[in-house]
């Protein structure tokens, strides 16, 4: 089975879980991570590695790893924890939004692991729509 777990500043990662689960229920193997404004990247890091050892000892043969935003703390110390890890087994992707932790947890029994990736990535780009060109073009 393949883990999730989303790593977000502030309480961002928590309420998508509980989105998440308002829609479908509660979902095995989803954890998530949340950077406090009183946590340094040290406490973000063991937070990471405690979630990650929790992901695996409960079955998940890879892990997914959805981040708040490219280039933050948040991302700069998965990416640090996964170039450790044997290649293949996690992956990071970077601007995670609700319709990307859905997809995560509705398709992972149901492609492979990097398949289940690339995936997730065109959910999340699909979900972003300027809905005034939606309608506007609807309306010609």
């Amino acid at each position: 089975m393949i883990g999730i777990m989303v790593v977000a500043h502030g309480a961002l990662a928590e309420e998508l879980i509980n989105s998440v689960a308002m829609i479908m229920g509660r979902v095995p193997l989803l954890r998530a991570v949340g950077l406090g404004a009183d946590q340094g990247l040290d406490d973000l890091k063991l937070e990471i590695e405690k979630t990650w050892q929790e992901l695996e000892l409960a079955g998940a043969a890879h892990i997914l790893v959805l981040v708040d935003m490219f280039g933050g703390s948040c991302s700069n110390v998965a990416a640090r924890l996964v170039s450790e890890c044997e290649p293949g087994r996690i992956a990071v992707i970077t601007g995670v939004n609700l319709p990307m932790v859905l997809e995560a947890a509705i398709d992972r029994d149901l492609y492979e692991f990097k398949d289940l990736v690339d995936k997730v990535v065109k959910a999340g780009k699909k979900s972003i729509v300027d809905v005034r060109a939606v309608m506007a073009e609807k309306l010609r």
